[in-house]
Protein backbone atom coordinates (compact mmCIF):
# COMPACT_ATOMS: atom_id res chain seq x y z
CA UNK A 1 0.00 0.00 0.00
CA UNK A 2 2.80 2.60 0.48
CA UNK A 3 4.56 1.81 -2.24
CA UNK A 4 0.98 2.26 -4.34
CA UNK A 5 0.79 5.68 -2.20
CA UNK A 6 4.60 6.81 -3.15
CA UNK A 7 3.90 6.04 -6.62
CA UNK A 8 0.60 8.18 -6.97
CA UNK A 9 2.06 11.22 -4.66
CA UNK A 10 5.07 10.94 -6.94
CA UNK A 11 2.93 11.37 -10.28
CA UNK A 12 1.34 13.90 -8.68
CA UNK A 13 4.04 15.85 -7.82
CA UNK A 14 5.84 15.15 -10.84
CA UNK A 15 4.83 19.05 -12.42
CA UNK A 16 6.30 21.05 -10.19
CA UNK A 17 9.12 18.58 -9.57
CA UNK A 18 10.48 18.45 -13.26
CA UNK A 19 8.91 20.09 -16.14
CA UNK A 20 9.61 18.92 -20.14
CA UNK A 21 9.40 15.02 -18.92
CA UNK A 22 7.16 12.52 -18.61
CA UNK A 23 7.19 10.51 -15.01
CA UNK A 24 7.81 6.65 -15.31
CA UNK A 25 5.68 4.08 -14.41
CA UNK A 26 2.00 3.65 -15.38
CA UNK A 27 0.35 4.48 -12.07
CA UNK A 28 2.82 8.02 -11.68
CA UNK A 29 1.59 8.79 -15.48
CA UNK A 30 -2.17 8.87 -14.50
CA UNK A 31 -1.65 10.50 -11.63
CA UNK A 32 0.49 13.18 -13.61
CA UNK A 33 -2.19 13.15 -16.15
CA UNK A 34 -5.23 13.49 -13.55
CA UNK A 35 -3.46 16.31 -11.24
CA UNK A 36 -2.33 18.79 -14.11
CA UNK A 37 -5.36 21.03 -14.90
CA UNK A 38 -4.73 21.91 -10.53
CA UNK A 39 -1.22 22.65 -11.60
CA UNK A 40 -1.71 24.82 -14.37
CA UNK A 41 -4.58 26.52 -12.69
CA UNK A 42 -1.90 27.19 -9.62
CA UNK A 43 0.25 28.26 -11.89
CA UNK A 44 -2.17 30.84 -13.53
CA UNK A 45 -3.76 32.10 -10.52
CA UNK A 46 -0.68 33.02 -8.82
CA UNK A 47 -0.91 36.46 -11.19
CA UNK A 48 -3.79 38.99 -9.00
CA UNK A 49 -5.63 40.08 -11.70
CA UNK A 50 -5.73 37.07 -13.79
CA UNK A 51 -7.23 35.16 -10.34
CA UNK A 52 -9.39 38.59 -9.87
CA UNK A 53 -11.01 38.05 -13.46
CA UNK A 54 -11.20 34.12 -12.90
CA UNK A 55 -12.92 33.84 -9.67
CA UNK A 56 -15.08 36.47 -11.13
CA UNK A 57 -15.95 34.50 -13.72
CA UNK A 58 -16.82 30.92 -12.08
CA UNK A 59 -18.71 32.56 -9.28
CA UNK A 60 -21.39 33.97 -11.91
CA UNK A 61 -21.51 31.10 -13.02
CA UNK A 62 -21.90 29.06 -10.08
CA UNK A 63 -24.25 32.10 -8.56
CA UNK A 64 -26.71 31.47 -11.67
CA UNK A 65 -26.40 27.93 -11.30
CA UNK A 66 -27.11 28.05 -7.52
CA UNK A 67 -30.00 30.22 -8.32
CA UNK A 68 -31.47 27.43 -10.39
CA UNK A 69 -31.20 25.02 -7.95
CA UNK A 70 -33.22 27.47 -5.67
CA UNK A 71 -36.25 27.49 -7.62
CA UNK A 72 -36.37 23.79 -8.69
CA UNK A 73 -36.22 23.27 -4.46
CA UNK A 74 -38.80 25.93 -4.32
CA UNK A 75 -40.88 24.23 -6.72
CA UNK A 76 -40.37 20.62 -5.89
CA UNK A 77 -39.39 20.16 -2.14
CA UNK A 78 -42.42 20.38 -0.17
CA UNK A 79 -43.07 19.94 3.70
CA UNK A 80 -46.11 17.38 4.03
CA UNK A 81 -47.23 19.09 7.18
CA UNK A 82 -47.85 22.11 5.15
CA UNK A 83 -49.36 20.54 2.19
CA UNK A 84 -51.46 18.11 3.81
CA UNK A 85 -54.51 18.97 6.14
CA UNK A 86 -53.46 18.09 9.74
CA UNK A 87 -54.91 15.61 12.44
CA UNK A 88 -55.11 16.46 15.97
CA UNK A 89 -53.63 13.84 17.34
CA UNK A 90 -50.75 13.64 14.90
CA UNK A 91 -50.13 17.52 15.61
CA UNK A 92 -50.12 17.44 19.04
CA UNK A 93 -47.43 14.84 19.19
CA UNK A 94 -46.68 12.29 16.15
CA UNK A 95 -45.58 8.75 16.75
CA UNK A 96 -41.95 8.30 16.83
CA UNK A 97 -39.82 5.06 15.75
CA UNK A 98 -37.42 6.10 17.87
CA UNK A 99 -38.77 6.06 21.21
CA UNK A 100 -36.81 4.28 23.96
CA UNK A 101 -37.68 0.34 24.53
CA UNK A 102 -39.37 -0.51 27.79
CA UNK A 103 -39.01 -3.24 30.55
CA UNK A 104 -39.46 -6.87 28.98
CA UNK A 105 -41.87 -6.99 31.99
CA UNK A 106 -43.33 -3.54 30.01
CA UNK A 107 -43.05 -5.02 26.77
CA UNK A 108 -44.77 -8.75 27.68
CA UNK A 109 -47.75 -6.67 29.22
CA UNK A 110 -48.33 -4.46 25.53
CA UNK A 111 -47.63 -7.62 23.73
CA UNK A 112 -50.34 -9.93 24.98
CA UNK A 113 -52.49 -6.72 25.02
CA UNK A 114 -51.74 -6.19 21.34
CA UNK A 115 -52.76 -9.72 20.37
CA UNK A 116 -56.00 -9.49 22.25
CA UNK A 117 -56.53 -6.29 20.36
CA UNK A 118 -56.61 -8.58 17.39
CA UNK A 119 -58.01 -10.74 18.11
CA UNK A 120 -61.08 -8.58 18.99
CA UNK A 121 -60.60 -6.72 15.37
CA UNK A 122 -60.63 -10.69 13.46
CA UNK A 123 -63.67 -11.22 15.92
CA UNK A 124 -65.88 -8.09 14.74
CA UNK A 125 -64.93 -8.59 11.18
CA UNK A 126 -65.80 -12.41 11.02
CA UNK A 127 -67.97 -13.44 13.89
CA UNK A 128 -68.20 -16.86 12.83
CA UNK A 129 -64.68 -17.62 13.61
CA UNK A 130 -64.67 -15.89 16.98
CA UNK A 131 -64.16 -17.40 20.52
CA UNK A 132 -66.22 -17.66 23.23
CA UNK A 133 -63.97 -15.60 24.99
CA UNK A 134 -62.70 -12.97 22.80
CA UNK A 135 -63.76 -9.74 24.37
CA UNK A 136 -64.94 -6.58 22.07
CA UNK A 137 -62.89 -3.92 20.28
CA UNK A 138 -63.46 -1.51 23.08
CA UNK A 139 -63.01 -3.44 25.97
CA UNK A 140 -59.62 -4.45 24.07
CA UNK A 141 -58.81 -0.83 23.25
CA UNK A 142 -59.24 -0.08 27.13
CA UNK A 143 -57.19 -3.00 28.36
CA UNK A 144 -54.22 -1.86 26.30
CA UNK A 145 -54.76 2.21 27.91
CA UNK A 146 -54.84 0.98 31.20
CA UNK A 147 -51.50 -1.27 30.33
CA UNK A 148 -49.83 1.86 28.90
CA UNK A 149 -51.29 4.17 32.20
CA UNK A 150 -49.98 1.38 34.44
CA UNK A 151 -46.37 1.52 32.47
CA UNK A 152 -46.53 5.19 32.15
CA UNK A 153 -47.17 5.85 36.02
CA UNK A 154 -44.69 3.38 36.70
CA UNK A 155 -41.34 5.02 35.81
CA UNK A 156 -41.20 8.35 35.86
CA UNK A 157 -38.47 8.07 32.62
CA UNK A 158 -40.95 6.32 30.25
CA UNK A 159 -44.11 8.41 30.18
CA UNK A 160 -44.13 9.20 26.69
CA UNK A 161 -42.60 5.89 25.68
CA UNK A 162 -45.58 3.81 26.72
CA UNK A 163 -47.65 6.40 25.11
CA UNK A 164 -45.80 5.93 21.79
CA UNK A 165 -45.42 1.92 22.78
CA UNK A 166 -49.14 1.95 23.24
CA UNK A 167 -50.10 3.74 19.72
CA UNK A 168 -48.04 1.40 17.89
CA UNK A 169 -49.07 -1.55 19.44
CA UNK A 170 -53.04 -0.26 18.38
CA UNK A 171 -51.66 0.43 15.23
CA UNK A 172 -49.60 -3.26 14.66
CA UNK A 173 -52.67 -4.91 16.08
CA UNK A 174 -54.99 -3.19 12.97
CA UNK A 175 -52.59 -3.94 10.60
CA UNK A 176 -52.49 -7.90 11.65
CA UNK A 177 -55.98 -7.94 11.22
CA UNK A 178 -56.40 -6.42 7.98
CA UNK A 179 -53.82 -8.55 6.61
CA UNK A 180 -55.34 -11.57 8.56
CA UNK A 181 -59.07 -11.07 7.55
CA UNK A 182 -58.32 -9.57 4.03
CA UNK A 183 -60.92 -6.75 4.99
CA UNK A 184 -60.56 -3.55 2.33
CA UNK A 185 -59.95 -0.37 3.68
CA UNK A 186 -63.19 0.68 4.13
CA UNK A 187 -64.17 -1.44 5.86
CA UNK A 188 -65.88 -0.35 9.25
CA UNK A 189 -64.03 -2.55 11.83
CA UNK A 190 -60.59 -2.36 9.99
CA UNK A 191 -60.17 0.79 11.20
CA UNK A 192 -56.87 2.63 9.75
CA UNK A 193 -53.66 1.83 11.82
CA UNK A 194 -52.35 4.73 11.73
CA UNK A 195 -54.95 6.99 12.59
CA UNK A 196 -56.09 4.52 15.55
CA UNK A 197 -52.26 4.33 17.02
CA UNK A 198 -52.37 8.05 16.85
CA UNK A 199 -55.93 8.49 18.75
CA UNK A 200 -54.82 5.37 21.44
CA UNK A 201 -51.56 7.57 21.86
CA UNK A 202 -53.39 10.29 22.38
CA UNK A 203 -55.75 8.89 25.00
CA UNK A 204 -52.80 7.35 26.86
CA UNK A 205 -51.06 11.26 26.96
CA UNK A 206 -54.52 12.69 28.34
CA UNK A 207 -54.89 10.03 30.69
CA UNK A 208 -51.60 10.37 32.34
CA UNK A 209 -52.32 14.59 32.25
CA UNK A 210 -55.37 14.06 34.17
CA UNK A 211 -53.26 11.92 36.97
CA UNK A 212 -51.21 14.95 37.24
CA UNK A 213 -48.26 13.43 35.72
CA UNK A 214 -46.12 15.24 33.26
CA UNK A 215 -45.22 14.04 30.49
CA UNK A 216 -41.86 14.68 29.20
CA UNK A 217 -41.31 15.55 25.59
CA UNK A 218 -38.27 14.78 23.59
CA UNK A 219 -35.69 17.57 23.14
CA UNK A 220 -35.74 18.51 18.83
CA UNK A 221 -33.07 17.07 17.27
CA UNK A 222 -30.86 19.81 15.64
CA UNK A 223 -31.94 19.30 12.01
CA UNK A 224 -33.89 16.71 10.01
CA UNK A 225 -33.22 13.36 10.25
CA UNK A 226 -32.30 11.84 6.62
CA UNK A 227 -34.37 8.47 5.74
CA UNK A 228 -34.49 6.63 2.18
CA UNK A 229 -37.45 4.90 1.18
CA UNK A 230 -37.74 1.75 -0.27
CA UNK A 231 -37.16 2.42 -4.05
CA UNK A 232 -40.14 1.37 -5.73
CA UNK A 233 -40.29 -0.83 -9.06
CA UNK A 234 -40.31 0.84 -12.20
CA UNK A 235 -39.18 4.16 -13.10
CA UNK A 236 -40.74 6.32 -10.47
CA UNK A 237 -39.69 10.28 -10.19
CA UNK A 238 -40.37 11.10 -6.40
CA UNK A 239 -39.32 14.43 -5.24
CA UNK A 240 -37.85 14.69 -2.04
CA UNK A 241 -40.56 15.79 0.65
CA UNK A 242 -40.37 16.40 4.43
CA UNK A 243 -42.78 13.72 6.59
CA UNK A 244 -43.35 13.85 10.17
CA UNK A 245 -40.13 15.94 10.85
CA UNK A 246 -38.05 13.85 9.11
CA UNK A 247 -36.03 14.68 5.53
CA UNK A 248 -37.07 11.72 2.66
CA UNK A 249 -34.38 11.61 -0.08
CA UNK A 250 -37.05 10.69 -2.55
CA UNK A 251 -36.07 8.28 -5.60
CA UNK A 252 -32.73 7.95 -7.17
CA UNK A 253 -34.56 8.73 -10.86
CA UNK A 254 -35.37 11.68 -9.37
CA UNK A 255 -32.01 13.11 -9.01
CA UNK A 256 -30.60 11.67 -12.18
CA UNK A 257 -32.93 13.77 -13.79
CA UNK A 258 -32.72 16.57 -11.41
CA UNK A 259 -28.26 16.71 -12.06
CA UNK A 260 -28.85 16.40 -15.71
CA UNK A 261 -30.87 18.89 -15.83
CA UNK A 262 -28.56 21.14 -14.10
CA UNK A 263 -25.97 19.73 -16.60
CA UNK A 264 -27.80 20.82 -19.25
CA UNK A 265 -28.34 24.27 -17.45
CA UNK A 266 -24.45 24.75 -17.02
CA UNK A 267 -23.83 23.93 -20.79
CA UNK A 268 -25.72 26.85 -21.55
CA UNK A 269 -24.18 28.78 -19.18
CA UNK A 270 -20.57 27.93 -20.36
CA UNK A 271 -21.73 28.68 -24.05
CA UNK A 272 -23.06 32.40 -23.27
CA UNK A 273 -20.03 32.91 -21.46
CA UNK A 274 -17.72 30.87 -23.24
CA UNK A 275 -15.35 33.61 -24.66
CA UNK A 276 -14.08 33.98 -20.51
CA UNK A 277 -13.00 30.58 -20.59
CA UNK A 278 -10.88 31.21 -23.72
CA UNK A 279 -9.46 34.69 -22.34
CA UNK A 280 -8.30 32.30 -18.99
CA UNK A 281 -7.38 29.56 -21.36
CA UNK A 282 -4.91 31.80 -22.95
CA UNK A 283 -3.80 33.11 -19.72
CA UNK A 284 -2.92 29.80 -18.38
CA UNK A 285 -0.92 28.81 -22.08
CA UNK A 286 1.40 31.95 -21.08
CA UNK A 287 1.75 31.23 -17.25
CA UNK A 288 2.87 27.40 -17.95
CA UNK A 289 4.95 28.19 -20.76
CA UNK A 290 2.81 26.45 -23.64
CA UNK A 291 1.97 28.22 -27.18
CA UNK A 292 -1.33 29.59 -26.41
CA UNK A 293 -4.08 28.36 -28.90
CA UNK A 294 -6.53 30.57 -28.36
CA UNK A 295 -6.23 34.48 -29.71
CA UNK A 296 -6.46 37.43 -28.18
CA UNK A 297 -9.78 38.86 -27.60
CA UNK A 298 -11.98 41.23 -25.72
CA UNK A 299 -14.59 38.37 -24.05
CA UNK A 300 -18.26 39.09 -23.94
CA UNK A 301 -21.78 37.52 -23.30
CA UNK A 302 -23.01 36.29 -26.48
CA UNK A 303 -24.48 32.84 -28.24
CA UNK A 304 -22.04 31.31 -30.70
CA UNK A 305 -24.34 29.61 -33.30
CA UNK A 306 -21.63 28.29 -35.52
CA UNK A 307 -19.91 27.03 -32.37
CA UNK A 308 -22.89 25.04 -31.04
CA UNK A 309 -23.26 23.76 -34.39
CA UNK A 310 -20.10 22.26 -34.54
CA UNK A 311 -20.10 21.25 -30.57
CA UNK A 312 -23.56 19.16 -31.13
CA UNK A 313 -22.19 17.67 -34.60
CA UNK A 314 -19.22 16.11 -32.68
CA UNK A 315 -20.96 15.10 -29.50
CA UNK A 316 -23.01 13.10 -32.31
CA UNK A 317 -19.98 11.73 -34.16
CA UNK A 318 -18.55 10.67 -30.02
CA UNK A 319 -21.98 8.98 -29.36
CA UNK A 320 -21.44 6.99 -32.67
CA UNK A 321 -18.27 5.98 -32.25
CA UNK A 322 -19.82 4.85 -29.09
CA UNK A 323 -22.41 2.84 -29.94
CA UNK A 324 -20.80 1.23 -32.95
CA UNK A 325 -18.48 -0.70 -30.25
CA UNK A 326 -21.61 -2.39 -28.33
CA UNK A 327 -22.22 -4.39 -30.71
CA UNK A 328 -19.13 -6.41 -30.72
CA UNK A 329 -19.19 -6.03 -26.50
CA UNK A 330 -22.03 -7.58 -27.13
CA UNK A 331 -21.15 -10.40 -29.00
CA UNK A 332 -17.58 -10.65 -26.66
CA UNK A 333 -20.34 -11.25 -23.17
CA UNK A 334 -23.16 -13.37 -24.57
CA UNK A 335 -21.31 -16.94 -23.47
CA UNK A 336 -20.64 -15.44 -20.17
CA UNK A 337 -22.25 -16.44 -17.25
CA UNK A 338 -24.40 -13.22 -15.45
CA UNK A 339 -23.39 -10.98 -18.86
CA UNK A 340 -24.98 -8.05 -17.82
CA UNK A 341 -21.82 -7.46 -15.22
CA UNK A 342 -18.83 -7.67 -17.94
CA UNK A 343 -21.50 -6.06 -20.76
CA UNK A 344 -21.41 -3.33 -18.22
CA UNK A 345 -17.81 -2.85 -17.58
CA UNK A 346 -16.61 -3.51 -20.95
CA UNK A 347 -19.15 -0.59 -22.51
CA UNK A 348 -17.97 1.43 -19.18
CA UNK A 349 -14.38 0.72 -20.54
CA UNK A 350 -15.04 1.49 -24.26
CA UNK A 351 -16.39 4.67 -23.16
CA UNK A 352 -13.89 5.81 -20.97
CA UNK A 353 -11.49 5.24 -24.31
CA UNK A 354 -13.28 7.70 -26.25
CA UNK A 355 -14.12 10.19 -23.84
CA UNK A 356 -10.06 10.19 -23.21
CA UNK A 357 -10.04 10.59 -26.98
CA UNK A 358 -11.67 13.43 -27.60
CA UNK A 359 -9.39 14.86 -24.25
CA UNK A 360 -6.85 14.64 -26.11
CA UNK A 361 -8.99 16.11 -28.95
CA UNK A 362 -9.46 19.34 -26.63
CA UNK A 363 -6.25 20.62 -28.00
CA UNK A 364 -5.55 21.99 -31.92
CA UNK A 365 -2.00 19.78 -31.30
CA UNK A 366 -3.78 16.59 -31.63
CA UNK A 367 -5.24 17.00 -34.75
CA UNK A 368 -1.56 16.99 -36.44
CA UNK A 369 -0.28 14.38 -34.25
CA UNK A 370 1.54 11.92 -36.37
CA UNK A 371 -0.50 8.30 -37.64
CA UNK A 372 1.45 5.09 -37.99
CA UNK A 373 -1.41 3.12 -38.38
CA UNK A 374 -5.19 1.98 -37.78
CA UNK A 375 -6.46 2.19 -34.06
CA UNK A 376 -5.94 -0.93 -31.89
CA UNK A 377 -9.67 -2.05 -31.99
CA UNK A 378 -9.10 -2.41 -36.02
CA UNK A 379 -5.86 -3.96 -35.81
CA UNK A 380 -7.10 -6.49 -33.61
CA UNK A 381 -9.75 -6.93 -35.69
CA UNK A 382 -7.66 -7.20 -38.75
CA UNK A 383 -5.39 -9.81 -36.91
CA UNK A 384 -8.39 -12.07 -36.11
CA UNK A 385 -10.10 -11.83 -39.41
CA UNK A 386 -6.65 -13.63 -40.58
CA UNK A 387 -7.60 -16.59 -38.79
CA UNK A 388 -11.56 -16.38 -39.40
CA UNK A 389 -11.84 -14.84 -42.61
CA UNK A 390 -15.90 -15.18 -41.72
CA UNK A 391 -14.99 -12.17 -40.51
CA UNK A 392 -14.80 -10.10 -43.78
CA UNK A 393 -17.89 -11.34 -45.13
CA UNK A 394 -21.54 -10.35 -45.71
CA UNK A 395 -22.94 -8.17 -43.12
CA UNK A 396 -19.46 -8.62 -40.74
CA UNK A 397 -17.26 -7.11 -43.45
CA UNK A 398 -20.18 -4.37 -44.28
CA UNK A 399 -19.80 -3.52 -40.21
CA UNK A 400 -15.82 -3.44 -40.25
CA UNK A 401 -15.81 -1.62 -43.15
CA UNK A 402 -18.49 1.29 -41.41
CA UNK A 403 -16.20 0.76 -38.06
CA UNK A 404 -13.08 2.14 -40.35
CA UNK A 405 -14.82 4.64 -42.02
CA UNK A 406 -16.64 6.72 -38.88
CA UNK A 407 -12.96 6.23 -36.96
CA UNK A 408 -11.02 8.27 -40.31
CA UNK A 409 -11.78 11.36 -38.89
CA UNK A 410 -10.08 10.97 -35.24
CA UNK A 411 -7.03 8.64 -36.35
CA UNK A 412 -4.68 11.46 -35.12
CA UNK A 413 -6.04 11.63 -31.52
CA UNK A 414 -6.32 8.05 -31.40
CA UNK A 415 -2.78 7.80 -32.35
CA UNK A 416 -2.00 10.24 -29.53
CA UNK A 417 -3.80 8.36 -26.71
CA UNK A 418 -2.34 5.10 -27.68
CA UNK A 419 1.35 6.53 -27.01
CA UNK A 420 -0.01 8.15 -24.18
CA UNK A 421 -3.00 6.14 -22.75
CA UNK A 422 -2.24 6.58 -18.84
CA UNK A 423 -1.77 10.51 -18.63
CA UNK A 424 -4.98 11.15 -20.74
CA UNK A 425 -7.14 8.51 -18.93
CA UNK A 426 -6.07 10.66 -15.64
CA UNK A 427 -6.85 13.92 -17.21
CA UNK A 428 -9.92 12.44 -18.91
CA UNK A 429 -10.95 11.59 -15.13
CA UNK A 430 -10.57 15.07 -14.07
CA UNK A 431 -12.40 16.25 -17.28
CA UNK A 432 -15.31 13.63 -16.35
CA UNK A 433 -15.74 14.73 -12.72
CA UNK A 434 -15.13 18.12 -13.78
CA UNK A 435 -18.25 18.20 -15.80
CA UNK A 436 -20.64 17.55 -12.38
CA UNK A 437 -21.94 21.06 -11.62
CA UNK A 438 -21.28 23.41 -11.17
CA UNK A 439 -17.24 22.11 -11.58
CA UNK A 440 -17.44 22.22 -14.86
CA UNK A 441 -17.13 26.46 -14.51
CA UNK A 442 -14.15 25.87 -12.64
CA UNK A 443 -12.10 23.28 -14.18
CA UNK A 444 -12.91 23.93 -18.03
CA UNK A 445 -10.43 26.59 -18.97
CA UNK A 446 -7.32 24.47 -18.25
CA UNK A 447 -8.51 21.11 -19.71
CA UNK A 448 -7.26 22.10 -23.16
CA UNK A 449 -4.34 23.52 -21.62
CA UNK A 450 -3.22 20.74 -20.02
CA UNK A 451 -3.81 18.57 -23.03
CA UNK A 452 -1.76 21.15 -25.00
CA UNK A 453 0.91 20.35 -22.78
CA UNK A 454 0.64 16.48 -22.69
CA UNK A 455 0.99 16.77 -26.61
CA UNK A 456 4.53 18.64 -26.20
CA UNK A 457 5.60 15.40 -24.23
CA UNK A 458 4.84 13.24 -26.74
CA UNK A 459 7.87 11.20 -27.99
CA UNK A 460 6.58 11.00 -31.86
CA UNK A 461 6.36 15.50 -32.66
CA UNK A 462 4.97 16.52 -36.13
CA UNK A 463 7.07 17.31 -39.13
CA UNK A 464 7.54 21.45 -38.80
CA UNK A 465 6.09 22.11 -41.94
CA UNK A 466 2.54 20.27 -40.99
CA UNK A 467 -0.40 22.80 -41.54
CA UNK A 468 -2.35 23.28 -38.70
CA UNK A 469 -5.64 22.57 -38.21
CA UNK A 470 -8.49 25.54 -37.57
CA UNK A 471 -8.39 26.67 -34.35
CA UNK A 472 -10.43 24.91 -31.64
CA UNK A 473 -11.42 22.22 -34.22
CA UNK A 474 -12.41 19.84 -31.65
CA UNK A 475 -12.98 22.11 -28.75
Amino acid sequence: MTKWWNEARGGAEHFQASRGALPEGRIRQFFYGASLPFHIAKATLADAPTRARYLRVTCIQTAFLVALAGVWAANNFQDEEVSQPKHSARAAQPLSPEARPLSPEAEARLTQATRDLQAAMEATLHPDAAKGDTPSVGEALSALTVIAIEVGTADDGTQEEAAIAAGNAAKTAAERARATTGAPPDEGAAEDPEELGEQVAAAVRARLEEEGIAVPRRPKARGLPIQSEPQKKGFNIEAPQVHEGVFFLGSWEFWVLFFTSLSAAQWVVVVLSRDYHTMISREASLATGVTPEDPQLTPRVRLNVPWMKAKLQRRWRAYVLFVLGLPVVAVVTAPVPWKEVPFTLLSSAWAFWWLSVFTSAKSDRAWVSPVSGPPWFLRGWDRAARVVPLLRWGPIGWYERLLTRKTQSVVAPIASVERQPWVFAGLALTRLVGTLPPFRCFTRPFIPVAAAHLHSLDPVQPAKDTPQPPHHAED
